[in-house]
């Protein structure tokens, strides 16, 4: 027998999906073996089409982990983000109540806080902030700027009074008698928050 398409020319392979006796012209080698000129097309294509899959399945597993780890790297630097954020915002608010706090425990360790404990609490947390506010003021006042009266304290609704005389902006706290203080104000001249009452400054 010779080869399906030439008869007269020897059989150099046997086709290895359908078997076809072919000559060596005829005979298609491909890294799976030898084929008919039709079933070397198939082969090649169903090879391709597995590659295909196999490269679109490995790129996307590794399209999620990078996304996994993009996400969990993401999520760390919010964590800390947050963690760095917390740690300035609270400075000596945190300070001075964890103080509070200790001292409070330590004298009365039995004993659950009362309200006018809370209130109290409450009151040096609102104080606390409200001079990180006068004190952000005084920065503004050392570099030549005019604070806007709505600059407030946590707190408060009423804006700050803003006063010049001459050449010295003063600005004051509405209402500092809610601290138990006197006064609460900044000026241009010393940007220091002076607090009359309590014998800070």
């Amino acid at each position: 027998m010779g080869c399906v398409n030439h008869p007269n020319a020897p059989v150099a392979a046997t086709c290895k999906s359908c078997s076809a006796t072919l000559c060596g012209i005829c005979t298609k080698f491909l890294d799976s073996g030898e084929y008919c000129e039709l079933c070397a097309s198939l082969a090649e294509a169903t090879a391709f089409r597995k590659t295909r899959e196999r490269n679109e399945e490995e790129r996307n597993v590794v399209m999620a982990q990078t996304t996994t780890a993009r996400i969990t790297e993401e999520e760390d630097r919010e964590k800390a983000r947050s963690k760095d954020g917390l740690y300035i915002r609270g400075g000596i608010g945190i300070a001075s109540l964890m103080l509070f706090v200790s001292i409070g425990l330590y004298a009365f360790p039995d004993l659950t806080k009362s309200d006018a404990q809370l209130a109290e609490e409450q009151s040096i947390t609102l104080l606390t902030q409200c001079r990180e506010v006068f004190q952000a003021i005084g920065i503004m006042l050392s570099e030549g700027e005019t604070p806007d009266s709505t600059q407030s304290c946590p707190g408060t609704n009423i804006p700050n009074i803003i006063s010049r005389r001459g050449d010295t902006i003063t600005v004051s706290h509405p209402n500092p008698r809610q601290f138990g203080l006197v006064e609460l104000y900044v000026t241009s001249d010393s940007h220091r928050v002076v607090m009359e009452g309590l014998g800070q400054g």
